[in-house]
């Protein structure tokens, strides 16, 4: 057989194997639904909780990777600790060998009914209530047909000694297995389909169980890529149990290594066929390895907590207070929780603006960074909360509560861009802080001014939301063209200090920038009032 179709074998049954797995996950996920998440945000310190819960989640989304992703989500969302997330990735480890185990049944060409029983199941209108079924059936179907062709692919590399010899050398000199098998995973992203390679292989007997195994363990090492490069830009936490990840998996891998022979001997006996070896090494390898770990989890937290340093700061309550999917059976109860949600999120906007105007006019970095956390909350939470009004049945709401709906909507929108104007403010705020330069006493006396009142205008118009006061949405938007004739005098003024030379040029930008960033504060607030005022038509 040609190498180039060979490899291009392989790598077509991967390609099938990584589909599979994405369509049944995608299926498990739709079933599960959201209860994973609160599974996860549930957790408490006991450990071995952690470690059923990162096990049992892993199994039903089918990737640990996904499983890391979304521990580093609930943690930059404040919904978990750094302690609460090692029991979790400890977990993980375990639940991701299933798909080994399942792979390396033999079950011949029964995946081809799968495959069709599935489709039908997913593609047919008349079957809807059994899509998410179908879809599974569709996954393990493919994801079978995937090992088939890898497989079919492997068995011509018997006739390349060349390969053969390289994959001896694994088995002889572990440590280059090892890296092969990570830089594999971190390509592909996904430790089951470098398994499910190795396992393809081996129902060729184009590989030994103990190179077999050297690629597993750098397969575990490999698969942190993807928490590693979702930690980019998250909270300390996050990046600290990214940190925790590799460490575990480095250190555990180093520690198997000079046992290798010893270890494939013990695996030798657990059954006599060679892709069951495989994956039985694999679970466990894994489970070693955590029982290994898990006396010393404490030790490993506080090693993070030294090699990622830094303070935690402290932000809003995390995740939806209010939101529960029951009420959605009930729209004028799911209204009514929705509408105490927004009202949170506003004042934690409030709050925005506050801190913003401490960070620039007290050199305050501590406040800064506390803005930009809660930028990234008021984005999730914003997100959350719109899809939930989305979900209410509006026909079911009477007029005035359509009317409130509609409202909340449009607020939603101007309450994440308000927030998103304090973040610009407090980038502003660093700016000038590493500038080391002042505002003169008259600028920021004009500053003060407008933020006093950007924030009057924003919060009596989530005021006038909330009671439907009229009165004071018409207020506001009064207030409004005072911001509106305040920005424009206050820029004039700085031009003629700049033109004087009595106001520092390098703080030209930070200056029109913050005034521009509070006239479109009061915009918004103009936006809500005015959204209180009007009445929409249902349709």
């Amino acid at each position: 057989m040609n190498l180039f179709y060979i490899i291009l074998q392989v790598f077509a049954g991967l390609a099938l194997f990584l589909f599979g797995i994405k369509m049944l996950s995608d299926g498990l996920k739709k079933i599960t639904g959201s209860k994973l998440k609160k599974l996860l945000e549930k957790m408490t310190s006991n450990k071995c909780k952690g470690i059923l819960v990162g096990a049992l989640t892993t199994v039903l989304i089918q990737s640990s990777s996904l499983t890391m992703v979304t521990q580093i989500g609930l943690m930059n969302a404040g919904l978990l600790t750094l302690e609460q997330s090692v029991g979790i990735i400890m977990g993980q480890e375990i639940g991701t060998t299933v798909t080994a185990q399942i792979v390396a049944f033999p079950i011949g060409n029964f995946f081809f009914l799968m495959i069709i029983a599935g489709f039908i199941l997913y593609m047919f209108p008349k079957f809807r209530k059994y899509q998410h079924i179908g879809q599974i059936l569709l996954g393990f179907g493919i994801l079978f047909l995937g090992m088939k062709t890898m497989s079919g692919g492997a068995k011509g590399i018997m006739d390349y000694p060349i390969i053969i010899d390289t994959l001896a050398r694994f088995g002889a000199i572990p440590i280059l297995g090892v890296i092969a098998g990570a830089i594999f995973t971190g390509i592909i992203q996904s430790s089951s389909a470098t398994t499910g390679l190795v396992i393809a292989m081996g129902m060729n007997n184009v590989i030994t169980l103990p190179a077999a195994i050297t690629l597993i363990l750098g397969a575990n090492i490999g698969t942190c890529v993807t928490g590693f490069i979702a930690s980019f830009g998250s909270c300390k936490s996050a990046k600290r149990a990214a940190f925790i990840q590799i460490f575990m998996n480095v250190v555990t891998v180093a520690i198997f290594i000079p046992f290798i022979q010893l270890f494939s001997s013990l695996v030798y006996m657990t059954s006599a066929n060679l892709p069951r070896q495989i994956a039985n090494a694999h679970t466990i390898y894994n489970v070693i390895s955590i029982l290994m770990i898990l006396p010393f989890t404490k030790y490993i937290v506080k090693l993070t907590k030294k090699v990622v340093p830094g303070e935690v700061i402290k932000i809003e309550e995390r995740g939806s207070k209010y939101l529960d999917e029951r009420f959605l059976r009930t729209p004028f109860m799911a209204l009514s929780q929705a509408s105490k949600e927004v009202y949170r999120i506003a004042e934690i906007a409030l709050k925005m603006i506050d801190l913003s105007k401490q960070a620039l006019l007290n050199n305050d970095e501590k406040a800064a960074k506390e803005v930009f956390e809660n930028e990234d909350l008021i984005d999730d939470l914003c997100y959350y909360a719109e899809n939930y009004l989305d979900r209410i049945p509006t026909n079911e709401l009477s007029r005035a509560e359509f009317q409130k709906h509609i409202k909340l909507v449009h607020a939603i929108t101007d309450i994440e861009r308000t927030a998103d104007l304090s973040n610009n403010i407090a980038g502003s705020a660093m700016d000038k802080i590493n500038k080391d330069k002042e505002f003169t006493k008259i600028a920021e006396e004009e500053m003060d001014i407008m933020f006093k009142k950007a924030r009057l205008a924003y919060k009596d118009s989530i005021q006038a939301l909330k009671t439907e006061d009229k009165e004071l949405a018409t207020k506001v938007i009064k207030l409004e063209d005072q911001i509106d004739a305040f920005e424009k005098k206050f820029k004039r003024n700085h031009i003629r200090r700049l033109k004087a030379g009595t106001c520092d040029i390098r703080l030209d930008v930070i200056f029109t920038d913050t005034l521009r960033n509070l006239e479109r504060i009061g915009d918004h607030a103009d936006n809500i009032a005015n959204s209180v005022i009007l009445n929409f038509t249902n349709v």
